[in-house]
């Protein structure tokens, strides 16, 4: 059989396809550079990615620095401490900064006292555009996808980046209401470590607060400099305290007191009128009786809890500081410590309760027919609202002691008819003597005594009548003189039995009960430190000051648990309290500040 020969064209288009097939096939199975299509799209995405973040971080670069520039320009024009142009403070700071072409409108808003800024206010506004480069690129990339214009609109172009600063700065003084807590006590007429007393060391140191307060807290008292301070910007309540609180007749008034007396003028308060920064002018409260339970049987009562002296009168709302210098130089040391019953005092003139007590004084002249009034109207809708605007609270406390025993009288020996009965007798024609007699109910009889309490029969004899006087004759014939008795026997009220005995002189007739309690040192602690948590609570800044007390004693620890914080404790001695009150007043001057 012959066999054809293949032709040669055939076997090299057999060879190629065979080749091109291997070819193929090696592809197909070769992985070499399969990584690379994507290693390319994840490297342009990378590269967007980190074009994305330049352009951002230039924007915030900028925009950092446009917002810093102008904190610090509005900051620095607002304080009350600059002299120059608010407006051009800002303007310069942008300038030094190079970004003056970039300040938009300022604003300032600005009160003045004596010609002196006391409230500033500085808006302004900047802008600045950044123009992104790698947001361009992108734009260009998907344009052709017409996917930037048609998508989101041409709005959204990627031609510039805006950016807007805009910052506000205040500085005011606030308004202040001040309550000062003056210890009075007996211990206060003490010497103190700088070799005078401590009243007097007090007084210097109050005065000093009172003018940095009230005229200038950058000055020393009697310097001559010019007062600062805006009048009617801070008022300034003065309650002294010992055993009690002696209110005063113009501001108790306007309180529903019983009318037992009115020689003093002081309240007995229960312990939930602790739990309160206010008092109410409706719910009766209890007026302390004008009583003596500390003097002997044999004395004339004179150591009353509630003082009778108009120097020790709470002055409410005070506004000018040389008036207050007259009424701390009044201040005289007696009695015992009551820090609770200041305390409370202290935050009912600042709370917003007491606004229509306040009006009401406004109206009052303190004489008749007085141009003056108990408070200036200049404090009309004072106190204010806690937590009102541009408006501070605070109460400066100093005791150099601790809370001791408040006496009250008991129910029962305040008011109405006692067991005492007085009697005029006269004595052998030249004078008349006072004679007493005392009632036992138990044995329904009177015993008849003279002043001290002594049996006026001198015998232990007890009487079936009050007391019934005989006549006395002197002389003889023409010159005999005869006294008879003078008036009928007359039944003393409590309140006039106290007004001529004292407590002990009624406690010696031993069928009596002693009329007189008291509130001892722990309950009167315990009262001190709710009315400090009420006034913490209301935001009332509370300082305190122990003068000369003993060094982490329980005393001090009272106090430090009164005040707003420890570091609002300040213990003091004779040769720096007027530092103490100096580092108080520049606290609260500084905190006045609003930023």
């Amino acid at each position: 059989m012959l066999i054809s020969p293949i032709p040669r064209d055939r076997i090299a288009d057999a060879a190629s396809r065979t080749a091109a097939q291997g070819h193929l096939a090696r592809f197909r199975s070769d992985e070499s550079g399969s990584l690379m299509i994507f290693s390319l799209m994840l490297f342009v995405a990378m590269l967007f990615a980190a074009g994305l973040a330049i352009d951002f971080m230039r924007y915030e670069s900028t925009r950092a620095q446009l917002q810093h520039t102008m904190d610090r320009a509005v900051l620095a024009a607002a304080s009350l401490e600059q002299k120059q142009d608010p407006e051009a403070v800002v303007r310069d700071y942008f300038e030094k900064a190079g970004l003056g072409d970039y300040v938009g409108a300022v604003k300032i808003e600005e009160e003045k006292s004596s010609g002196t800024a006391s409230f500033r206010k500085v808006r302004a506004v900047a802008g600045a555009t950044v123009e992104p480069i790698f947001l361009n690129l992108m734009e260009d990339v998907f344009r052709p996808m017409r996917w930037s214009d048609e998508a989101l609109g041409p709005e959204h172009r990627f031609d510039s980046m805006p950016i807007l600063a805009v910052s506000t700065a205040e500085e005011g003084i606030s308004d202040l209401e001040i309550s000062m807590v003056l210890d009075l006590s007996g211990s206060m007429g003490d010497p103190s470590a700088s070799g005078d007393t401590k009243i007097r060391e007090l007084r210097r140191a109050a005065k000093d607060f009172v003018y940095h307060m009230q005229c200038n807290p950058n000055a020393t008292r009697g310097s001559g400099e010019a007062c600062e301070v805006k009048y009617g910007k801070v008022s300034i309540s003065v309650i002294p305290y010992a055993e009690q609180v002696s209110v005063g007749p113009d501001l108790l008034g306007e309180y529903n007191v019983t009318n037992e007396h009115n020689t003093s003028f002081c309240v007995n308060f229960a312990s939930s009128d602790f739990t309160e920064t206010g008092l109410s002018t409706t719910s009766l409260l209890q007026r302390t009786g004008h009583f003596d339970p500390w003097y002997g049987r044999t004395s004339t009562p004179d150591e009353f809890p509630c003082k009778v002296e108009s120097s020790r009168w709470i002055r409410p709302l005070e506004d000018e500081y040389t008036e207050l210098y007259d009424v701390i130089d009044a201040l005289e040391p007696r009695g015992n410590t009551s820090i609770d019953l200041g305390m409370k005092w202290g935050t009912v003139l600042l709370d917003p309760g007491t606004r229509g007590v306040v009006d009401n004084l406004i109206a009052k002249p303190v004489a008749e027919g007085s141009t003056e009034t108990v408070i200036d109207a200049v404090f009309e809708g004072r106190p204010y609202d806690f937590g009102q605007a541009r408006n501070m609270k605070a109460v400066i406390l100093m005791t150099d002691g601790e809370n001791r025993e408040q006496h009250y009288l008991k129910p029962g020996y305040r008011a109405g008819p006692s067991e005492v009965w007085h009697y005029n007798e006269p004595d052998s024609g030249k004078s008349v003597l006072d004679v007493y007699s005392v009632y036992n109910a138990d044995r329904d009889q009177y015993r008849w005594v003279d002043e001290d309490g002594r049996d006026y029969d001198r015998y232990d004899v007890w009487h079936e009548s009050v007391f019934v006087g005989e006549e006395e004759c002197s002389g003889w014939g023409a010159s005999r003189t005869c006294v008879g008795p003078s008036g009928e026997p007359d039944q003393m009220t409590y309140p006039e039995v106290w007004a001529k005995f004292t407590t002990r002189w009624y406690d010696q007739f031993y069928w009596l009960d002693n009329p007189a309690g008291e509130d001892g040192t722990a309950v009167k602690n315990a009262r001190l430190q709710s009315v400090c948590d009420a006034a913490k609570n209301e935001d009332i800044l509370v300082y305190t000051i122990g003068f000369e007390v003993a060094k982490d004693s329980y005393e001090e620890q009272v106090m430090r648990n009164c005040a707003t914080t420890v570091n609002h404790f300040f213990r003091a001695d004779g040769m720096n309290l007027s530092d103490v009150f100096g580092a108080i007043a520049s606290s609260i001057n500084q905190l006045r500040l609003t930023e």
